[in-house]
């Protein structure tokens, strides 16, 4: 048992999280409990250190470049899965893996498979979780055509997965003009044409970009018209269309809102 604890409050990004393993390290590995959290609690726990951690990124590419060379890139993998959900314990869960797989002296590249701990077993049900949504999405995006010939598209995924989709689009549309609005997070990826995605954070939709969306609407009309003739109306199962594309990812699918 842990006699004290120390919880360390930290940015939701990768960056923020792998400063704060960064920075815990030698407490957690002296038999100290060490919890990471991306925000302070309503109200604070008797006993407890709090302590906030400014991202760094020179000590975040320390640890992503440790979990990449002593764990190996599955590994690293499911801890960038995880990274990007919204599960409240995240942090703690990533923190613990590495310190089982890692401390005095460990490098445990199968530690991933070890399900019977706790916290392995959180991180490995967030990457499958995340995984899922973040591949679907691929087929998801819809992108509407806004002045000056640039692609847009607005998305409200349930985790942080702006970033990846990123490398998929630019390789789909390297030479197009395009854009990926997460209004959910006030997130957007840049993609000027033949250049590499640029991020921007706390973006705010201005009043230009919504009159231009709302001059698009013939657009609009033609997508749903043709996905409407293409239709086999007598072979609609909407149970097994649900299973595939679920209510939630249907908002700013054009096939999916059609007037009555």
């Amino acid at each position: 048992m842990y006699d004290e604890k120390l919880i360390l409050i930290c940015e939701d990004s990768m960056e923020g999280i792998f400063t704060a393993v960064y920075d815990g390290w030698m407490t957690g590995a002296k038999g100290t409990m060490v919890e990471i959290r991306t925000e302070m609690p309503d109200s604070l726990e008797l006993f407890c250190t709090y302590q906030e951690i400014e991202t760094d990124g020179e000590k975040s590419c320390k640890v992503g470049r440790t979990i990449r060379e002593k764990l190996g890139e599955e590994t690293y993998e499911y801890i960038c899965y995880a990274v990007v959900s919204t599960h409240p314990d995240k942090g703690t869960a990533i923190f613990q893996v590495l310190l089982k797989a890692l401390s005095k002296g460990r490098r445990n590249r199968r530690i991933m498979e070890d399900l019977s701990d706790p916290y392995v077993n959180i991180v490995w049900k967030l990457h499958t979780k995340v995984w899922h949504e973040f591949h679907r999405f691929y087929g998801f995006v819809r992108f509407r055509e806004l002045g000056g010939g640039v692609l847009f598209s607005k998305i409200a995924p349930e985790n942080d997965i702006l970033v990846m989709l990123a490398p998929h689009f630019e390789n789909r549309f390297p030479n197009e003009h395009w854009m990926i609005y997460d209004e959910r997070r006030g997130k957007v990826i840049l993609h000027p044409r033949g250049e590499k995605c640029t991020l921007r954070t706390g973006v705010e939709l201005s009043e230009g970009y919504r009159e231009e969306l709302m001059n698009r609407e013939e657009y609009e009309d033609l997508w749903k018209a043709f996905c409407e003739s293409i239709t086999v109306h007598e072979r609609r199962n909407g149970k097994l269309q649900q299973q595939f594309v679920p209510l939630k990812f249907r908002s700013n699918m054009l096939e999916f809102n059609q007037s009555p």
